[in-house]
């Protein structure tokens, strides 16, 4: 049974890779700093084939061993609890650790680390620019990587989606984020799942950056729109400029309540669309899930 070692394994997306590949027989191993609901996080496959696992640091022993043994490396982190640390310890600081591992142990398997459409170099995202960052590293430094950004992930239980139709469904009037103009790609969690597999089955061991986009572009007022329609119900959307929205949001950070921190507000002031300039699903004969379906199949 081949080993696969997953950072961040039991947030949305990593949930849903494991689910696909334990029932193609990976043993999956699954680190993890922060509590984690470890049953349920079993449950995904059978017994004994998920094997989550606490560590404190990347120097612990165990984990060493376990990135020597394992066939492929997968690294879904990239947030953190800015509170206890920056971004730049969090994300870009923890991958170079990790690639100087892998490098020292001699792992010659695939490293796949997802990142994000819309990254540049004058992001004022602190977090973009970290995972723009790690990008940069892994490349320069790995000879065996596949860099997967994908626009944002749509799917039954994502936070993104699942947040905007309960917001819909209770409230006539919609915050509208600077204009509403800049355009994003959704794309379905099981194409992002099924693209990873196919990138675990390849023997190549090129570097490549995959952007994944979805076969729909939308502007977030016309997302909007479309979701209105959807519930069948009558919304009126309030552009909200983005000086006035980082004042509403840094006061709602202070509270359980946040639907969203500084740092991603600042992702509805730019475009999240494929560039055209690297791999995508057509590259890997795959054709993205409509995003029409995907809002009906979440009602």
């Amino acid at each position: 049974m081949k080993s696969i070692i997953i950072f961040g394994g039991a947030g949305y997306i990593g949930k849903h890779i494991i689910l696909k590949l334990s029932k193609l027989g990976y043993k999956i191993i699954v680190p993890y700093q922060k509590p984690l609901n470890e049953p349920k996080l079993r449950l995904l496959g059978t017994t004994g084939q998920i094997v989550p696992f606490h560590y404190t640091s990347l120097k612990d022993q165990k984990i060493l061993t376990l990135l020597n043994k394992a066939s492929i490396c997968i690294n879904l982190k990239t947030s953190w609890d800015t509170k206890k640390r920056t971004y730049k310890e969090s994300i870009f600081d923890f991958n170079v650790e990790l690639i100087s591992i892998l490098n020292n142990n001699n792992f010659k398997k695939k490293y796949i680390y997802f990142s994000g459409l819309g990254l540049n170099e004058i992001s004022k995202s602190l977090r973009s620019r970290a995972i723009l960052d790690s990008e940069n590293h892994i490349i320069n430094n790995y000879k065996n990587s596949n860099i997967i950004r994908p626009s944002i992930i749509l799917g039954k239980g994502d936070q993104f989606l699942s947040n905007l139709l309960k917001f819909f469904k209770i409230s006539f009037f919609i915050p509208l984020f600077v204009d509403g103009n800049k355009k994003f790609q959704p794309v379905h969690i099981e194409d992002v799942c099924n693209l990873v597999l196919k990138c675990i089955r390849k023997t190549d061991s090129s570097n490549k950056i995959i952007e994944l986009g979805g076969p729909n572009v939308f502007s977030y007022k016309e997302f909007y729109n479309l979701i209105a329609k959807k519930i069948g119900k009558k919304r009126v959307f309030v552009p909200i400029p983005m000086m006035i929205a980082k004042i509403l949001i840094g006061i709602i950070n202070k509270t359980p309540f946040s639907p969203l921190n500084l740092d991603q507000l600042s992702l509805f002031d730019q475009n999240n669309v494929v560039s055209g300039s690297h791999l995508d699903f057509e590259h890997y004969n795959m054709v993205p899930q409509n995003v029409s379906k995907i809002i009906t199949n979440s009602l």
